[in-house]
């Protein structure tokens, strides 16, 4: 705890001095969410899937934090920025049974030294979901995007982005990522991380995207991951998919090769007739490997709920979250779905 005073009273006193200069150059800005959560129905295993209350059991319910970001922004000129945050979850290592923080971004970005484009070096967030689909879904605040939430990639990866666009208008653009292939987590070896999206914007409302990354390992092991995604997004309506499928090589038992798949479907949209309240709903499919049809369990995730906005940055959105579980062998056990009543609540401060 003294550790974190110490870092977030240097942050305060560095955007002071920024904001006394002739031109503010600093803010820090950030968002919270978190719920309360009463888990409906549940299995009895002690751990069940990917999810996040796999291993919660029935009638267990709790107030909890599951995302609290601080950042620093910092705009040296017109071709310099940078910046730095701070992330706390429920999954955070906790100091004496408290929240604790790690760093999620770090990075310096040089606007326009490529045409079009920028570089940007240090920690930095990922093609993977960060820079697109986690933007058009909205709701985060309510549950991670597919690969995320089954734990197939990072968010953030500590190496060099390059992103731009093919054209002036926007149309074709590009995010291209050498990364260590960690996280956020530190390493130092031979082996790094290559990651590709390229998407396509043919008109205002609709976006499609493709992309790849490749990450080899020792032993001739490596992992590749294929996404589409598309959607359409008016003020009325957004809806979109996104589908994967991931090669692991040599990853499983006697080294045999594992390859997950997912697609998942979803929609958003204010409700007719009010300004401060909309609707949203998902359904993603996922089978843990395609090569297994007598072992295992297929899991199809579904969510839905409103979001009220009393005001612009502060939502309250009550949903139900629901995991289920279905056997690939024939006529193999049952296993309870994770239904899980929440209260979320969702703030934004600037």
């Amino acid at each position: 705890m003294k550790h974190l005073l110490i870092v977030l009273t240097s942050i305060l006193l560095f955007t002071y001095v920024s904001f006394s200069q002739d031109k503010p150059a600093g803010k820090v800005h950030g968002y919270v969410f978190g719920d309360y959560f009463y888990v409906l129905d549940a299995d009895q295993l002690a751990s069940r899937g990917s999810g996040q209350y796999s291993s919660v059991k029935k009638d267990f319910q709790a107030f909890q934090f599951r995302r609290m970001y601080l950042y620093y922004d910092y705009t040296f000129n017109d071709d310099f920025s940078a910046q730095f945050l701070l992330e706390g979850n429920d999954k955070t290592d906790k100091i004496d049974g408290k929240y604790g923080l790690f760093v999620k971004t770090a990075y310096l970005e040089w606007k326009e030294l490529i045409p079009m484009g920028s570089i940007t070096l240090g920690l930095v967030p990922t093609p993977t979901w960060s820079l697109l689909s986690e933007k058009v879904w909205n709701y985060r605040s309510i549950e991670k995007t597919i690969i995320d939430f089954r734990g197939f990639g990072n968010a953030s990866d500590f190496g060099v982005l390059f992103r731009g666009k093919f054209d002036e208008k926007g149309m074709f653009n590009y995010s291209a990522m050498i990364g260590n292939g960690s996280g956020q987590k530190p390493e130092m070896n031979k082996y790094k991380k290559y990651y590709l999206s390229l998407s396509v914007k043919p008109i205002k409302e609709f976006v499609m995207e493709g992309y790849i990354d490749y990450e080899p390992a020792a032993d001739e092991k490596y992992k590749t991951t294929l996404k589409g995604f598309a959607a359409y997004q008016t003020e009325s309506i957004t809806g979109g998919i996104e589908i994967f499928q991931q090669f692991q090589n040599k990853a499983g038992i006697n080294n045999v090769n594992i390859i997950p798949f997912g697609v998942s479907f979803f929609l958003w949209a204010p409700i007719p007739g009010t300004e401060k309240l909309n609707g949203f709903a998902r359904f993603d499919i996922f089978n843990p490997d395609i090569n297994v049809n007598d072992a295992g369990f297929n899991e199809n995730f579904i969510t839905f709920g409103f979001d009220y906005m009393p005001i612009k940055d502060i939502h309250f959105m009550p949903n139900l979250w629901i995991n289920t579980y279905s056997n690939k062998k024939p006529n193999g056990s049952k296993r309870n779905p994770d239904v899980v009543g929440r209260l979320t609540f969702f703030y934004v401060y600037k």
